[in-house]
């Protein structure tokens, strides 16, 4: 018998239908997935699950039937939500020790033996004992997901919902997130409800929703679902129309190619999806510069670059080079110093030692940087864009911030729209869009000058399978029709195969440097760049 079952549950917004007829169930102990694009009704579902919107339909969960948030009330003891965003509970002046306190609180918990030993076990799985006393503020990307995780379950919740719990977060913390869930769903008999971006961490689930314009569109577990789109499946090969589509290291046909056939990952379910429903988005485009300018061999070069915030080493001799028509993926855990790094380059924190060197120029001076801003080109963490102002307003006023002139603002603009897929959006707000379409606009607003070196800092983070192998697409033709220089850091290691050259740190330090192919040759029987990834990582305790 089902401890949670949703019946023909649809949520809507005002007008729109975030989530509709969704059904599923799921036992003790179970993990359940949910994958899909940005907007496919995914946090919908869960939030009606947790008993926190509104819904029509019906949710049991322990023998306990609701139809709305009130007559959920009575189960919310039981219940466990972590909603989508990193460090998104927390309070960033509240340590560690103060944020189980506050949440035993909260839940009403008495802090009596039993808890004060769960609660132990709990920070010794999350590897946070040894920092009760650091201010949330303080930790890494990693440390503040497994600290919200670990709050979620002071309470023993039966139900645990966990909304996107590792996007952002590196390889390493993602594989320690996913041992506390497993302990617990083991221990306590809990059942998950997890959605994720990360296709291998959906192999892992024992059933996988797969969502889809506000509906559950197939489910199973990983193996079988893999199974169904196996017959559409193949090595690369040249696509010829539209019932077919490449991406990096497949090629999806709806109809039979003259290619053998290629053991598919979870990801092969979007791009067969969107080619059985015609919804396959336009190929990217990127026309060649309308500058001459000529771009140096060596775009930038680093010499033992540090830097320190007090006694703490973020950054620690760093050498490194970036040629032009290179990209070069910068990964490490959250906390090794990449964003750091790049905020070096870009001259937004400053340098406490090295040398660094940047299209040929020696940076010494804050005089040396303003010559070379119209030549760089950045992309932050989580895209500077104005939120009140629409894609089309955007994009002129970081034109009139580079001194284009407006005729040929307008011409790039036009263009960029066009060819990156962003042309029924230019009237839209950045929070009314997609997420790849966000992606694509926040590049077209740091491409508008022209640059020859553009630094991206995790820029596909929570975005769908589509839409990173559109951006990736987009970043191919960059280098070789451009011929510009890349430098790009993810949390994604299937990402890393597409870039030219690795360079790995490890708090602060560097690790590895070379290509992608080397790195295989030196780990010949690595099954993956994440395997590759954390090799380096216990190699170099």
């Amino acid at each position: 018998m089902a401890e949670l079952e949703l019946l023909d549950v649809t949520v809507r917004h005002r007008s729109v239908t975030a989530i509709e007829h969704a059904s599923l169930q799921g036992r003790r102990g179970e993990i359940l997935g949910f994958i899909g694009a940005d907007g496919a009704g995914k946090s919908s579902l869960m939030h009606a699950v947790a008993g926190v919107s509104r819904f029509e339909g019906e949710i049991s969960f322990e023998g306990h039937r609701f139809r709305s948030p009130a007559e959920a009330e009575p189960l919310k003891s039981f219940i466990g939500l972590m909603p989508q965003g990193i460090g998104l509970v927390l309070y960033r002046n509240l340590t560690v020790a103060e944020h189980l306190s506050f949440f035993a609180k909260i839940r009403n918990i008495p802090e009596d033996e039993s808890y004060l030993q769960y609660r132990d076990r709990l920070l010794h799985m999350a590897g946070l004992d040894r920092f009760t006393d650091r201010q949330a503020g303080k930790l890494s990307g990693g440390m503040m997901q497994k600290l919200s995780l670990i709050c979620t379950l002071l309470h023993r919740p039966k139900l645990l919902i966990l909304d996107e719990p590792t996007t952002g977060v590196d390889p390493l913390s993602r594989l320690e997130l996913w041992q506390i869930l497993d302990e617990i769903r083991k221990s306590e008999g809990t059942i998950a409800l997890v959605s994720t971006a990360y296709m291998e961490e959906a192999a892992k689930m024992d059933r996988v929703y797969l969502f889809d314009g506000g509906r559950i569109i197939a489910s199973g577990t990983a193996e079988r679902l893999i199974k169904s789109v196996e017959e559409y499946t193949y090595v690369p090969t040249p696509c010829r129309n539209r019932r077919c589509i490449e991406t990096g290291h497949y090629t999806y046909s709806l109809d039979p190619l003259d290619a053998p056939r290629k053991r598919p990952t979870l990801e092969a379910l979007f791009f067969v999806n969107a080619l059985q429903r015609g919804t396959i988005p336009p190929a990217i485009e990127v026309s060649p510069r309308e500058s001459d300018e000529p771009i140096p061999p060596v775009v930038m070069e680093a010499k033992g670059l540090t830097k320190r915030f007090g006694s703490f080493v973020a950054d620690d001799h760093i050498d490194m080079e970036l040629r032009s028509g290179e990209i070069l993926g910068l990964l490490g855990a959250n906390g090794a110093g990449k964003t750091t790094f790049i905020k070096m380059l870009l001259g937004l924190y400053p340098i406490d030692e090295g040398e660094l060197s940047l299209l040929g120029k020696a940076i010494r001076s804050a005089k040396d940087r303003r010559s070379l801003k119209a030549r760089i080109g950045y992309v932050s963490q989580h895209f500077s864009l104005y939120k009140d102002m629409t894609v089309r307003e955007n994009l002129l006023y970081f034109a009139s911030m580079h001194r284009l002139d407006a005729q040929r603002a307008l011409r790039r603009i036009e263009r960029y729209a066009d060819e990156l897929g962003f042309r029924g959006y230019m009237d839209a707000l950045p929070t009314e869009l997609p997420l790849g379409i966000n992606q694509r606009f926040s590049v077209a607003a740091a491409l508008l000058h022209e640059p020859v070196v553009l630094f991206l800092d995790e820029p596909t983070s929570g975005v769908d399978a589509i839409a990173r192998s559109q951006f990736w697409q987009m970043l191919r033709l960059l280098k070789e029709r451009w011929g510009i220089a890349i430098l790009i850091t993810t949390h994604y290691m299937g990402e890393a195969e597409f870039c030219d050259r690795i360079v790995l740190l490890k708090q602060g330090r560097k690790i590895a440097d070379d290509r992608v192919e080397n790195l295989y040759t030196i780990h010949p029987d690595a099954e993956s760049f994440e395997e590759i990834f954390l090799r380096y990582y216990e190699e170099n305790r």
